[in-house]
C-alpha cells in the first residue's frame, strides 16, 4: 500500500463522504437523491452507533476518503460446528480514484483482519469472479433458483398446524432459523442489517409450522407477491425469499401452503442451496419451457453465491480437527499457489480413530512423510477443504493433480489412488448460505 495510504475505522464524522461513494458504487434500485441519502444516513449512522460486529472501514489517501467497506463478524457453521469467519461487504471505490489498486488493498486489510481476529474464514459474495480466483478465493456455495408453476409443489392439504407470523414472532422466527443454521453446513447466523430488514420489511409473509407441542416454531416460508402481467390483476406469483425447516415432514408442510395457493399465484419462485431439490418435484421443468440441446429441459438457474479464502491453511484444519474423514491413515501434501502469494505447501495427516471408523485431520508433523501430493491452485484447494467440490471431478477437468509420493511409484493421476482420495474428502452435504451481504 501506498505510504500516502491509510485504512481505519470510519465513524458518524465520516457519514457524508461515506454515503457519497456507498450510493455512487450501488445505485441500482436505491433512490440517490436528497430523500434517499437521508434515509441510507439514519440507517448508517443507527449501525455505526449500536452494531458491534460491523465494522465500517475506509482508505484515506493524503487524508481523502476514496474507499469504503463493511467488514462483518459471523457465526459460521462449518462441518455442524458453529466457527466464527468474517464477511466483506459494501466494498466501494471513489468514481474519481478506480483503477489504483484501492479495492485491492481493502480486500488485503479484511484479509488481515480476518487473521487477527481469529476467524477461521474470509467470506464475500463476488463482484469481479476472476479478482477474487486470483487472490485465493474458491468457490464455496451455489444457490438454485426454481421458477415453477405453483401446481408443481408437493400437495399437502394439512394446514391444522400451519400459523401467520407477525413481528411480535421475531424472537421465535429468530430461534428457528439460528437451529436451521446449526442443522446445515455453511450457514451463517443472520447479522443486525438483515435483522433490521425483516423488521422494517412489511411487505414480506411469514407461515410457519407449529410443532406437535403447539409452542415451537418448526419452520417457516417468508414470500412476497409479484404481479405477472401488466394488464391482468389475476395473473401472480409468489417469490420466496426464505425456506426454513427441520425436517422432511416440515417442508412438505410448507410447500403445501404455497401449492394451495395456485388459484391466484400461478407461479412460484425460491432458492435453494440444496442441488438435489428436483428430486423433490414430479415435473421440475421451469415455466419457460426453455430447452437445452438435446431435448434437455431447463430445471433451474444455477448461481455462484459465496466465494470463500483459507488464509491460513494449518489453522483451519487445527480448528476443524472434528471433522470426519473416511477411515485409514495417510500424510497427503497441498502444493498450491495464487497469483499474488506465489507457491505453498501444506502437508496434512489423517489418523484413524480407535476403532477405524473415520479419520480425522491435523498439521503434519516434521516427520510425517507425504504419501501423495495434491497440485491445484489455492482457491481450489479452499474449495475441497469445505467439500464444495468433488476431487474426483476436479481432476477429471484438470483442475488439480494427483501424485503418488509413496514407493509404489504410480503413474500421475491414478484412478484407485483417485477414488481413494475422492472418499476421503466426501462430506454428506455441500455448503451453502442465503446470507445477503
Amino acid at each position: 500500500m501506498n505510504n500516502n495510504r491509510i485504512i481505519r475505522p470510519l465513524g458518524p464524522e465520516n457519514i457524508e463522504d461515506y454515503l457519497t461513494i456507498y450510493l455512487d458504487s450501488y445505485p441500482a434500485f436505491k433512490d440517490i437523491g436528497d430523500e434517499g441519502r437521508a434515509a441510507k444516513r439514519s440507517v448508517v449512522l443507527s449501525s455505526m452507533e449500536k452494531d458491534e460486529n460491523i465494522h465500517f472501514t475506509g482508505l484515506f489517501e493524503d487524508d481523502e476518503l476514496i474507499a469504503t467497506m463493511k467488514i462483518i463478524d459471523f457465526q459460521m457453521n462449518i462441518f455442524g460446528k458453529m466457527k466464527p469467519a468474517t464477511g466483506l461487504m459494501a466494498l466501494g471505490v471513489h468514481p474519481l480514484h478506480k483503477k489504483k489498486g484501492a479495492a485491492l488493498d481493502m480486500v488485503k486489510y479484511f484479509e488481515d483482519y480476518t487473521v487477527r481476529s481469529g476467524a477461521v474464514i474470509a467470506l464475500l459474495l463476488p463482484f469481479r469472479i476472476d479478482f477474487y480466483k486470483k487472490m485465493g478465493y474458491g468457490f464455496e456455495s451455489r444457490l438454485y433458483e426454481y421458477r415453477l408453476p405453483t401446481s408443481a409443489l408437493p400437495e399437502c392439504r394439512d394446514m391444522a398446524d400451519m400459523r401467520f407470523l407477525s413481528s411480535e414472532d421475531m424472537d421465535e422466527i429468530l430461534r428457528c432459523h439460528a437451529a436451521y443454521v446449526r442443522n446445515n453446513h455453511g450457514m451463517i447466523d443472520k447479522f443486525p442489517d438483515e435483522i433490521r430488514d425483516m423488521e422494517e420489511d412489511t411487505a414480506i409473509r411469514r407461515v410457519g409450522y407449529i410443532g406437535h407441542d403447539g409452542k415451537t416454531l418448526r419452520g417457516y416460508v417468508a414470500y412476497h407477491y409479484e404481479s405477472n402481467s401488466p394488464v391482468n390483476y389475476t395473473l401472480n406469483r409468489i417469490e420466496v425469499s426464505e425456506l426454513t425447516y427441520d425436517a422432511p415432514e416440515t417442508l412438505i408442510h410448507l410447500l403445501g401452503f404455497l401449492r394451495m395457493q395456485e388459484d391466484q399465484d400461478q407461479e412460484v419462485v425460491l432458492r435453494t442451496g440444496e442441488e438435489d431439490f428436483y428430486h423433490l418435484l414430479e415435473d421440475p421443468a421451469d415455466v419457460s419451457g426453455n430447452y437445452v440441446d438435446f431435448g434437455c429441459l431447463q430445471t433451474n438457474i444455477a448461481t455462484i453465491n459465496v466465494m470463500h479464502k483459507i488464509i491460513d491453511p494449518k489453522y483451519f484444519v487445527s480448528e476443524t480437527g472434528y471433522r470426519r474423514f473416511g477411515p485409514g491413515h495417510a500424510v497427503v501434501r497441498f502444493r498450491c499457489a495464487d497469483a499474488f502469494s506465489g507457491e505453498e505447501i501444506y502437508d496434512i495427516r489423517f489418523t484413524d480413530d480407535s476403532n477405524h471408523r473415520f479419520s480425522n485431520w491435523s498439521v503434519a508433523v516434521d516427520d510425517d512423510d507425504p504419501e501423495v501430493e495434491i497440485c491445484c491452485s489455492k482457491g481450489d484447494m479452499a474449495s475441497l477443504f469445505m467439500g464444495s467440490c468433488s476431487l474426483a471431478a476436479m481432476v477429471r477437468l484438470g483442475v488439480m493433480k494427483v501424485c503418488d509420493l509413496s514407493e509404489r511409484s504410480l503413474s500421475d493421476n491414478d484412478t484407485q489412488l483417485i477414488e481413494s482420495l475422492d472418499r476421503r474428502f466426501h462430506y454428506m452435504q455441500k455448503p451453502f448460505s442465503n446470507t445477503d451481504f
